[in-house]
């Protein structure tokens, strides 16, 4: 295997501790206590080691340890009797320096000799410190010759000379074995092997200590070591709705011990080391359990380092009180703890979100790496929710905004968007968009850019979006894109006997799946009104829609087989075997995209926006912020072998989605196949078979059709949705009439719309 080398490069960036300005309206009290005065200024050096990716990483005696991806050379024989080169995966073991390049092989970790000769899959899972700078390592083997697969447990001394092994399956079971889910040691050398629903304890000669059972939170990656020597386990509150703990075992009384709370949105938790008993990362911050103060203390925001924390696969804090990382096995950092007053000064700009996603992540790292004096913070409010309080996290966010406390940037997902822009919280982008030399209206999408505009102005970039629809057979509900919901009725008379809309078995059931999508249509938002004669009409078919008696197993058989009128549906891509096939399959070669139905004529379908980022008026670096913002907007696909999860802002991706999907297949070497490719299963949902082929032209027209006829974007308001699905539920259980229903609704709606004006 080549040895990677990479130049030597040190970043010098800041790592804020605490949030923003303080509200006026002190909000509820954090679920940790942050650590003041410091931050964690990074360096990161690029190792050069024979490894493709490191598992797990620990530092013990100063050493940093690194158990990673190894192949070994083999040879099987071939069908004409020559040997033929067949690489081994396996692991290897590594040491360094903290700080270090270079990382040695060491030689006494030898896992191929766990197979005996034979060929098979070895994995490290992971690896932790001992005793007097001694490593641990816990290797499964999984044999290709139908042999049962074996767990061992090895213990090297600083040297890398073999001082303990342990085969654990000789331990535990003598059939039928559990899965193992984690394996580790405590400092008197205990072993501790977790399943899925046990935690078993033996002493250092193999001798059974205790057997605990219990509901446990993760079952995987379940077991830590505790800076003081301890083992912990992940597992679940004593109460519902409590957050995960760790529980310490006592392996002597075979009990449990204390239990440390963790974070209600904890991501992963690291061993213990230095003053803290252990780490966890939770949304985008570090936190760790300061052994002395008892408490969780808020120490980094990862992405403020220029770390994408899904990247790190070891933690461990040195002698001096510097962190150690191993990012994506490819470089290590080292963060060292510093005044901010004597670094130079640098611009802040706070992304808030509900729910941080891995490519939003990777995007702000990204950007800080690259843009001089300026750099993007999150602060991910997923961190304040809990069990109880699911949505503590958006309230947070809401009451800190309305003290003044606004971020520089949004992301957008499940915010009130429109409530934002009324309040002249989110800066208009269009203006950027147009002026921007790379981009202008014509560079995008124009359709899905003016339906995403309010009131003339753009309040948000997002790098792809998808259509919200609902698709039925043409020859039953006609070649259009749009119907009433007396358009509905008539094509209800040609269901066969037994059939039903979209198979919902219950009026509220399909009450949920319908308001998300026709409540805007049922009010007229400018003037403060709801359009009665149009609520009249939807609640009269949920009230007289006929509903299945049974459970739908499969709703695509159900639609090829005529029992079902219409079918939800969501068009994110044109490529070969995807929505657009599978909905011409599903009705029998022909379908229409109707969407759903509206009283004022305009289709009942609409764009839903992708990873929708909104700069706020009050973003402290706004030219900072838009080279953020408009990478979205940007093409990213010149060569057209992946457009993401939807369908392109960008016009020039999406020209170029289209050449590829309603052009000839082609094969690895870009030559056209001959033939179509084989049909798969839409499984496990439905035993449909969808055609691997092209976009036909028809299909591509019909879609051209629908996207050309939508006007506006899927923004659903939770409480006129709330208004409207309370008092209808009262009208289903014959609680109230149709007419004092529609009153009712008018009523209550209006006030609620009146108030947003």
């Amino acid at each position: 295997m080549n040895v990677k080398r990479w130049a030597l490069c040190l970043l010098l960036l800041l790592c804020l501790t605490a949030c923003g300005g303080t509200p006026e309206k002190e909000p509820e009290p954090d679920p940790v206590e942050a650590v003041s005065g410091m931050v964690y200024v990074p360096e990161f050096f690029p190792v050069d080691f024979e490894a493709n990716y490191v598992h797990e990483a620990c530092v013990s005696g100063g050493k940093v340890w690194l158990v990673g991806d190894a192949v070994q050379e083999s040879e099987i024989e071939g069908p004409d009797g020559e040997m033929i080169p067949a690489p081994l995966s396996g692991t290897a073991l590594f040491q360094g320096e903290p700080g270090g390049t270079a990382f040695r092989q060491v030689e006494g970790y030898r896992p191929f000799d766990f197979l005996n000769g034979a060929d098979g899959y070895i994995t490290a899972p992971r690896c932790w410190p001992g005793g007097e700078g001694s490593v641990w390592v816990w290797t499964s083997v999984s044999p290709w010759d139908g042999q049962p697969s074996s767990d061992y447990v090895q213990q090297f001394d600083a040297a890398g000379k073999e001082l303990a092994r342990l085969k654990l399956g000789a331990l535990l079971w003598e059939e039928d074995p559990d899965w193992i889910t984690d394996v580790l040691t405590d400092r008197e050398d205990r072993l501790y092997v977790s399943t899925a629903q046990t935690v078993t304890a033996f002493d250092r000669d193999g001798r059974l200590l205790c057997g605990l059972d219990g509901e446990f939170g993760s079952p995987w990656n379940a077991l830590v070591l505790l800076a003081d020597g301890r083992a912990a386990l992940r597992a679940r509150g004593s109460v519902l709705g409590e957050p995960d703990v760790l529980r310490v075992i006592r392996p002597e009384a075979g009990d449990w011990g204390e239990s440390y709370a963790l974070p209600a949105c904890y991501d992963k938790v690291y061993d213990g080391s230095g003053d803290w008993l252990f780490f966890c990362t939770s949304g985008d911050s570090l936190y760790g359990y300061n052994a002395g103060g008892e408490r969780l203390e808020r120490l980094l925001s990862w992405t403020g380092t220029n770390i994408n924390c899904e990247s790190v696969g070891g933690l461990a804090a040195l002698a001096d009180g510097r962190l150690f990382a191993v990012v994506a096995g490819e470089e290590t950092v080292l963060l060292s703890p510093t005044d901010p007053a004597s670094l130079p000064e640098m611009t802040v700009l706070t992304y808030a979100t509900l729910s941080l996603s891995s490519e939003t992540r990777s995007k702000i790292v990204e950007f800080n790496k690259g843009y001089p004096g300026c750099r993007i913070e999150v602060r991910d409010y997923s961190e304040y929710n809990t069990g109880t309080e699911p949505s503590a996290g958006q309230t947070r966010l809401q009451t800190e905004m309305l003290a003044g406390d606004i971020p520089d940037l949004l992301d957008t997902s499940n915010l009130p968007l429109r409530q934002y822009a009324r309040r002249g919280w989110l800066e208009d982008l269009l203006p950027y968009v147009e002026g921007d030399p790379d981009l202008g209206r014509e560079a995008l999408m124009e359709r899905v850019l003016d339906a995403a505009l309010q009131d003339g102005k753009l309040y948000q970039a997002f790098s792809s979006f998808s259509i919200l629809t609902a698709v039925g057979r043409t020859s039953m509900v006609g070649d259009r894109v749009s119907w009433t919901w007396a358009d509905l009725r008539e094509a209800m008379a040609k269901l066969p006997e037994g059939g039903t809309v979209f198979g919902e078995s219950s009026r509220e059931d399909l009450l949920e799946l319908l308001l998300p999508m026709t409540a805007e249509s049922l009010v007229d938002r400018q003037a403060g009104t709801v359009r009665e004669e149009a609520v009249r009409s939807f609640l009269e078919f949920c009230g007289t829609a006929p509903l299945r008696t049974d459970a739908v197993e499969d709703i695509y058989t159900a639609a090829l087989d005529g029992e079902l009128l219409l079918l939800p549906a969501e068009l994110t891509r044109l490529d070969s075997g995807a929505e657009i096939q599978m909905y011409t399959t599903a009705f029998g070669g022909a379908c229409s995209y109707v969407g759903y139905p509206r009283e004022d004529g305009g289709a009942g379908s609409c764009f839903r926006l992708w990873e929708g980022i909104a700069m706020t008026t009050a973003c402290k670096e706004k030219e900072a912020a838009w080279a953020f913002l408009r990478e979205a907007f940007l093409p990213k696909y010149p060569t057209g072998i992946y457009f993401g999860p939807a369908f392109p802002i960008s016009r020039t991706d999406f020209d170029r989605m289209v050449e590829i999907s309603t052009g000839p297949m082609l094969d690895e070497t870009g030559q056209p196949m001959e033939s179509e490719g084989m049909a798969w299963s839409f499984m496990p949902d439905s035993d449909l078979a969808i055609p691997i082929r092209p976009v036909t032209q028809e299909e591509y027209d019909h879609f051209m059709t629908l996207y050309n006829a939508v006007g506006h974007i899927y923004d659903p308001d939770d409480s006129l949705t709330a208004i409207i699905q309370e008092e209808a539920n009262a009208y289903f259980s014959e609680d109230r009439s149709l007419e004092d229903t529609v009153r009712l609704i008018v009523n209550r709606a209006e006030l609620y719309l009146k108030e947003l004006q």
